[in-house]
């Protein structure tokens, strides 16, 4: 008798559905994979477990009739979900040594450290995907009716839009996607997410696939001081504008008052620079991870590595459709539907595994429909697609497109386009402005 014939015994004997329902084909060695499948049919056709009778009965394979009988003689003391538990770990540990062969045939080619970590993170998303994991931290009998005041207290408002964010926020183990067409303005969204979570004392890490790490964090100072992104690309900066930067800077560094304060004195903002960056920085940051190569193993393994060290409230993945679930070769990746729909997935689940939102741009097509993957929808908690209109209208729409927690609300915040902060503050679109036109007109009338 093994794990497998007294699990699949007792399911059978004890008429255990829920054990059933969690039992995985691939779970079971091979020789009992045939009998999996005649439980499986019996089930689809009368919605019941069968027998060992409706087996023997069923089943026209005599080398199957001899495991079903083989298995009816076992006497089975131990209840069915703890041999589940068993042979999980017994199939997990046979495919980790596998794994673990498979690396070690290829490891010569991996020339560097960054390369065999990201091997033995691909090692682990491939095993989770393989592996339902009991992730569930509260009983039944121990759950609260009522969210309590620390869940209230840990709610994340995205900012970009005051009135929004009276009425909806968001929890730390949420995926929030957003879509958009080229250009439309996904990725100063996310830096406006970024800085809006500095500024209330709150870290963030950016994934970044397209732009540099310079390229993101100017946008995001000229989104924090409302210095114009093109002055500063440019160092076309007043003084003053020079002391605000120094000011928001040395924000960034511990024990900065004293460097400072001598740039004040001198207005030598490149020594400051100098100076600054020698300290300290604060556990409070915007971090930028510049990959253009991203893979799911990679966020995994920056997330863990991160989150032991600061305070992290939010993910950004600038974007879906640009992230490898692997770097294996082979993989069509943003052009693969089936290849986004678990990248969406495993987003959801990071979120939840490290109690951090999660947020990532997908693009859109001309109908404003996901490219590629409609699927990548369904692990979201929450949608929005972007609305843009022109520079004169100053504003920006996020149309919701889903919603799990709450009301299906669209908002249009203001937008000032030449430091790419969006609101706080509500505005009207074009759309609305003229629906309101015609109706003082009506009124007039």
């Amino acid at each position: 008798m093994n794990i497998a014939s007294a699990l699949l015994s007792s399911v059978i004997t004890e008429q255990d559905l829920e054990t059933w329902g969690n039992l995985q084909l691939h779970y079971l060695p091979k020789e009992y994979h045939s009998i999996y499948r005649a439980i499986s049919k019996h089930f689809e056709l009368e919605n019941a477990l069968p027998t060992f009778d409706d087996l023997l009965l069923s089943v026209p394979s005599r080398e199957v009739k001899e495991k079903v009988t083989a298995l009816k003689s076992l006497d089975i003391e131990s209840e069915p979900y703890l041999l589940l538990e068993y042979l999980k770990n017994e199939y997990t540990q046979g495919e980790i040594l596998d794994e673990i062969d498979k690396y070690l045939d290829n490891s010569v080619a991996m020339s560097r450290a960054e390369e065999n970590i990201e091997a033995m993170e691909e090692i682990v998303l491939t095993l989770r995907n393989k592996v339902d994991l009991d992730t569930e931290s509260v009983s039944m009998q121990k759950i609260s009716i009522l969210a309590t005041e620390e869940d209230i207290q840990s709610y994340i408002p995205l900012g970009l839009n005051d009135e929004y964010d009276q009425g909806m926020r968001f929890t730390k183990q949420d995926l929030i996607l957003l879509g958009g067409r080229r250009g439309a303005g996904k990725s100063f969204t996310c830096t406006n997410i970024a800085v809006n979570q500095y500024l209330n004392d709150a870290s963030s890490l950016y994934f970044t696939i397209e732009m540099t790490k310079e390229q993101v964090f100017r946008r995001m100072v000229s989104t924090a001081t409302g210095i114009p992104l093109k002055r500063i690309n440019e160092r076309m900066i007043s003084d003053i504008e020079y002391d605000i930067l120094a000011k928001f800077q040395a924000g960034r560094f511990e024990g900065s008052e004293e460097t400072l304060n001598r740039y004040l004195e001198t207005r030598d903002f490149d020594k400051f620079q100098q100076d600054v960056t020698k300290l300290e920085l604060r556990p409070t940051q915007m971090d930028i991870v510049y990959e253009p190569s991203l893979t799911l193993a990679k966020i995994k393994s920056e997330i863990e590595h991160k989150i032991s060290v600061s305070d992290i409230k939010v993910v950004i993945v600038d974007y879906l459709n640009q992230v490898k679930r692997s770097s294996t070769p082979g993989r069509n990746g943003q052009y693969d539907w089936t290849e986004q729909i678990e990248v969406s997935k495993a987003l959801k689940q990071y979120a939840q595994d490290y109690g951090v939102l999660i947020f990532s741009p997908y693009q859109t097509d001309a109908t404003g429909e996901a490219r590629f993957a409609k699927g990548i929808l369904d692990a979201a908690d929450a949608a929005f697609a972007l609305e843009t209109w022109t520079e004169i209208d100053s504003c920006i729409t996020f149309d919701c497109k889903k919603m799990r927690n709450g009301s299906m609300d669209s908002f249009t915040s203001e937008m000032a386009w030449d430091t790419l902060k969006i609101g706080p503050k509500s505005a009207l679109n074009p759309m609305e402005k003229a629906k309101l036109k015609e109706e003082m007109e009506v009124n007039d009338d």
